[in-house]
Formats: C-alpha cells, structure tokens, sequence
C-alpha cells in the first residue's frame, strides 16, 4: 500500500464510488445524490487535497481534507476558542470495507498530520458520528479532542425518510 497526496480531479471518480460504498451501507445507510457528492468532492479538492491509499493502483482509502471555513454545519457562534481560520478540515475519511481493520485508517491520519501546512494552520478539526465508536476511538488515540456537536439530518436511500445523526467536533493542536 502507498499513500500519495493529490489536489487533482484524476481521483474523482474514484474517491466518489468509494464515498458512496462507505456511506450507503449499514447503520449508516443514506442516500447519496452522486451529482452533489461530485461537486462536494471537487470542491474539497479545489480547496484542500486528498491523500489516497492505494492499493495496486486502486484506491481503498481516503482523506479529504480542507479550511475549516467551508464547513457550513460548523458552530462556530457557539465555539469561542478556536480561530477557524486557522483549523484545517478533516473532511472525510474513508476506507473500503474490504480494507478495514488493518490501520489505513490510522495511516492515512499519521501522514496527514506529517503532511498539514503547519505555517497555515495551528489546529486540525474532525466531525464525526457519535456512534462510529471505532473512528471516535481512533481519533482520541491520536489526540483529537472533542469540543462541539451538531445535529445532522440524513435522508435514508429512496429520499423519504430522514433520520437524526448526532456529530461530535473533535480538534488537535499540530505540532
């Protein structure tokens, strides 16, 4: 496996598949609107970058990364103690499920926090479900800490029914 950093729409496509195979399968099952996941996707990687896990030239996982001012669900009127403008975001991270449990995960948030532009920003933010206990933990081993939370509203696939996600805001200083 080898981890590259790219900011180029060559991964779209492939980033997109594999952001709809993690997100539209089991408990957290939701419909996903492959147009907007695109323009979701391109955005980040016009104002961020990607780190992609590669795996014979194909991608099992991936890290999306960008400011945390385009964040449009962050709470920053209930958040004091954080210059948004210098918090980069923890996007995404996703890897397949074939993949999961051997550290990419973890391997694709070491090299990102290697890899953060650290004259940009002084911290790093993730958002995640409160009841992704194996990213929640992952994250607190490496030192994210939680400090916000927001509500999230999903539409289950077929787009008629919705149900509640709880986000936990999670941040670390960068060295």
């Amino acid at each position: 496996m080898e981890i590259i950093q790219s900011n180029d729409a060559i991964y779209l496509q492939e980033i997109t598949e594999l952001y709809s195979e993690v997100f539209s399968a089991g408990i957290s099952q939701q419909h996903i609107s492959k147009h907007e996941l695109s323009l979701y996707i391109n955005t980040i990687l016009k104002n961020g970058y990607a780190l992609v896990a590669l795996d014979n030239n194909h991608i099992i996982g991936a890290l999306l990364c960008c400011p945390l001012t385009l964040d449009e669900l962050f709470p920053k009127q209930t958040v004091q103690n954080i210059s948004i403008e210098k918090c980069v975001y923890v996007a995404e991270i996703m890897v397949s499920s074939v993949y999961r449990g051997q550290g990419i995960g973890r391997d694709l948030l070491t090299r990102f926090e290697q890899s953060a532009d650290k004259s940009l920003y002084t911290n790093a933010v993730i958002r995640v479900w409160d009841e992704n206990i194996p990213a929640l933990n992952l994250y607190r081993k490496m030192g994210f800490e939680p400090f916000a939370s927001i509500q999230q509203t999903k539409q289950r696939p077929g787009g008629k029914e919705t149900f509640v996600m709880n986000k936990i805001y999670l941040n670390k200083k960068l060295d």
